[in-house]
């Protein structure tokens, strides 16, 4: 027994609604009088919130649990997230009554539908420890995560999410405007709007997205920005364009190409062409100019041909992504993709992922020189060593030399100077 507070790291892998997700719990945990820390400390308790997009995700997940057990072998250690339901074989077994029991090595599963029993799963685990209540609130990010919607509807051919996050399902308007008051009134300066699908936000409630983003623009006023997290470009209505050109939404747009033909497209079930995605891109810039993209590039799909290869290389030049998470196709089992033949050699789809990210580093480094000799509006992430490093609204990294007057979490005006690797290093401006 101890009348220390409980320890608890939180560990996010993926996607923004997995830090979304974690972002409540942590508030949980606090207000519960457990002491949430940054998961390099050491942790009485650990969770890690998986992912399973690709089965690169899944083993991502399975070396950070070995990992986080290594770190702090006497951890009691939650696993939940996507990971849990794509693969329950692997992390949950059943007694001989029948009953589940956690297995691959965390002593707790919790899979989606369950993630709001955690924090009474570790409050009980601090009561039976006679862990004491601790008043500091936890500090895990500069930005707050607000999860509007979870679940997708889509069926992509090479995609499990949908099965391990279920149909769509919108959080009620009411409820996110408050949260973004609270976000605001707690310090958050950027507000991210996530979900699993995000585009497909309001449709079971009879509104939409931008109706949303509307409301909530008006709620910052000068003193916060909202940034979207990953959107289809068949779900940015002209409605959504429009806003673009609003001062208090980021000018950066995630929207996953995947492929640039459309025949690879058709076949992954993708709800765009390669002409709308452009028209997409080119009506957002005509709102702002300084607009910039990233994206997602999955390659080697089968029949992928040199020629589909080819407009995919084509048109990441003629987007200039900022940068784009180039990953190869591999058979996910469950998903239809997995049953098609004509494969791609693997010494190939090595090549063609090689030629992507070489194309995407080349916009990458346009991209930052663009923004040179520009104002820019930062929040600062981090303050060490003489120096601040920061995320502008175009989602360039930012660098300055560090004063006393930059907290980490502040809105700030810098100047960009030059290229120094892959961020700019700026000057502060006068507030």
């Amino acid at each position: 027994m101890t009348n220390a507070p409980l320890r608890v790291a939180l560990t996010s892998l993926g996607c923004k609604v997995n830090y979304a997700e974690m972002a409540d719990l942590a508030g949980a945990l606090a207000a519960a009088g457990c002491d949430v820390v940054p998961d390099h400390e050491p942790a009485d308790v650990r969770v890690l919130n998986s992912c399973t997009v690709t089965l690169q995700a899944d083993a991502t997940t399975r070396q950070r649990l070995h990992r986080l057990r290594r770190l702090d072998p006497g951890a009691h250690i939650v696993l939940t997230g996507c990971s849990v339901d794509g693969n329950p074989d692997r992390y949950q077994r059943a007694d001989a009554s029948g009953d589940s029991l956690p297995a691959g090595g965390a002593d707790a599963v919790f899979a989606n539908r369950d993630k709001a029993d955690i924090a009474a799963h570790i409050v009980e685990l601090a009561a039976q420890r006679g862990a004491s209540v601790t008043a500091t609130p936890p500090t895990l990010r500069s930005r707050a995560f607000i999860k509007v919607q979870d679940g997708c509807s889509h069926r992509c051919t090479y995609c499990i999410v949908w099965r391990a996050r279920g149909e769509s399902r919108s959080v009620p308007v009411a409820s996110l405007l408050n949260r973004c008051r609270q976000a605001i009134s707690d310090g958050y300066r950027e507000l991210v709007l996530c979900g699993v699908d995000l585009g497909s936000y309001g449709r079971d409630l009879g509104t939409t997205l931008a109706s949303l983003l509307e409301r909530a623009l008006e709620i910052t006023g000068n003193s916060a920005r909202i940034r979207l997290s990953s959107i289809n470009a068949n779900d940015v209505t002209p409605a959504l364009i429009e806003l673009n050109a609003h001062s208090r939404l980021c000018s950066h747009w995630h929207m996953p190409l995947q492929s640039g033909s459309d025949s690879v497209l058709r076949t992954m079930h993708r709800g765009y062409r390669r002409a709308q995605y452009m028209r997409v891109v080119d009506g957002l810039r005509a709102r702002d100019a300084h607009t910039e993209f990233t994206t997602d590039v999955m390659v080697a799909f089968p029949g992928e041909t040199d020629d589909a290869h080819a407009q995919t290389l084509a048109i990441v030049d003629a987007v200039g992504f900022l940068s784009c998470h180039v990953f190869r196709w591999s058979p996910r089992p469950g998903t239809p993709a997995s049953l098609l033949e004509d494969r791609v050699p693997e010494a190939s789809a090595r090549r063609r992922s090689a030629e992507v990210r070489r194309a995407a580093a080349l916009t990458g480094a346009r991209s930052l020189q663009r923004a040179c000799g520009r104002d820019h509006e930062v929040v600062w992430d981090a303050v060490e060593a003489g120096s601040a490093h920061g995320i502008a609204a175009t989602y360039h990294e930012v660098v300055v030399d560090a004063g006393p007057r930059i907290r980490t979490g502040q809105l700030a005006r810098v100047r960009a100077l030059r290229v120094e690797g892959d961020r700019l290093r700026a000057t502060l401006l006068p507030s």
